[in-house]
């Protein structure tokens, strides 16, 4: 799988059931959202703009990630939306920047691998690495697994299992 391949199966609407837990303390915790995932034009002014305030190449693939969800704990729930852009460095490697709401706001550049049928995402922010892969079971089921480690050794890990709403593709 290359990154362009990545974004054409992961475009669509999902429904997503994720389980959290936090090693240290041994808690758990699980939510559901629906995460939905249009792609856009490499030629997008927005996304040229972001890949030239991050001083990197054109991108190959782009798009727009919206997902509303609640998560044991939180009343008010999470909503948002981001910018995804993928530049390549090599067939099977390069970056992903994420700017999240107005990608003036917060802009998160992390590095990704393409494996045989997954990709791995690793982000390097604030003394933690994010280390995320996802596959495909089919076109139409996606897992991902996640593990966060702190430099002070705090580490936690989720585990989701996303299906395609296929009423959404139609």
């Amino acid at each position: 799988m290359d990154i362009a391949a990545f974004f054409d199966l992961s475009a669509g609407k999902w429904s997503s059931i994720k389980s959290n837990h936090y090693m240290q303390t041994t808690q758990q915790q699980s939510g559901r959202s629906t995460i939905e995932m249009t792609l856009l034009e490499v030629s997008d002014a927005l996304v040229v703009e972001l890949c030239g305030k991050q001083g990197l190449g054109s991108a190959v693939r782009a798009a727009r990630v919206t997902w509303d969800g609640t998560l044991e704990g939180n009343a008010k729930g999470d909503k948002g939306s981001t910018l995804l852009v993928a530049v390549e460095e090599s067939p099977t490697k390069g970056k992903l920047v994420r700017a999240i709401g107005n990608f003036g706001t917060s802009v998160l550049v992390c590095e990704y691998e393409a494996g045989e049928g997954e990709m791995t995402f690793v982000t390097e922010m604030e003394g933690k690495v994010t280390t995320e892969r996802v596959w495909f079971e089919s076109d139409n089921v996606r897992l991902r697994h996640t593990k966060i480690q702190a430099a002070d050794g705090q580490c936690s890990v989720a585990f989701c299992s996303e299906i395609r709403s296929l009423a959404a593709a139609k």
